[in-house]
């Protein structure tokens, strides 16, 4: 009897023993419920963030664009514009000469100056001719010039943006895996330390003590 009651207060005193190590191990599985819970507001704050830069990044991206465009259009507008009046300028003063010809042939002038005239005419209208043909193309080269560095200036900005986007990617994605590193590591610290207790015979306790 006396032998029993000892096994008894034994087993009371490590039923005691166990109560406390579980409260023990709620308090720490209530922290690191809230260390998860921490780590969740901090992913959801990075992914956030991430979504915020790549709207703003965006914007501006698509604002420089248009700038560019539209400061390109400009340039061409203007430059037309005085290719236009250079043209006509150049034209009218064919047509004067033309005119002046014109009136010296209607004179009577002879022959020789006639024709003079005429040579000297279609020799300055080929000299103006030349001269607008290298001047326009390279005006067309420099245009083109500008063009491609425009175009590479925005390549450069969108392939710097992608770099950054999957660098956050990476982070985002390195930060899941340690919420779930973390997290597997914790139920598993759980199983391990209730694992001995769910197979220990308490129920000896409420037993009724054996006659002799």
């Amino acid at each position: 009897m006396e032998a029993f009651q000892t096994a008894n207060e034994e087993l009371r005193t490590k039923l005691t023993q166990i109560q406390i190590e579980f409260q023990q191990e709620k308090h720490k599985v209530t922290k690191l419920r809230e260390k998860l819970q921490d780590a969740k507001q901090e992913r959801d704050q990075e992914q956030h963030r991430h979504t915020v830069y790549v709207t703003e990044l965006k914007a501006k991206l698509h604002e420089e664009k248009m700038k560019e465009l539209q400061s390109v259009r400009e340039a061409l507008i203007r430059q037309h514009e005085l290719d236009v009046t250079r043209v006509v300028k150049i034209k009218d003063g064919e047509i004067q000469r033309l005119q002046s010809t014109v009136n010296v042939l209607r004179d009577g002038a002879a022959d020789k100056v006639k024709t003079a005239l005429l040579n000297e005419a279609r020799e300055e209208a080929k000299r103006s001719f030349d001269s607008e043909r290298i001047k326009f193309h390279q005006e067309i080269l420099e245009l083109k010039a500008g063009r491609k560095q425009l175009e590479e200036t925005l390549n450069n900005v969108m392939q710097a943006d992608k770099t950054k986007a999957s660098d956050l990617r990476i982070a985002y994605q390195t930060h899941q895996d340690e919420i779930t590193r973390i997290k597997r590591e914790s139920e598993r610290d759980i199983r391990r330390l209730f694992h001995p207790y769910f197979s220990t015979p308490l129920d000896l306790i409420n037993q009724p003590p054996k006659r002799s």
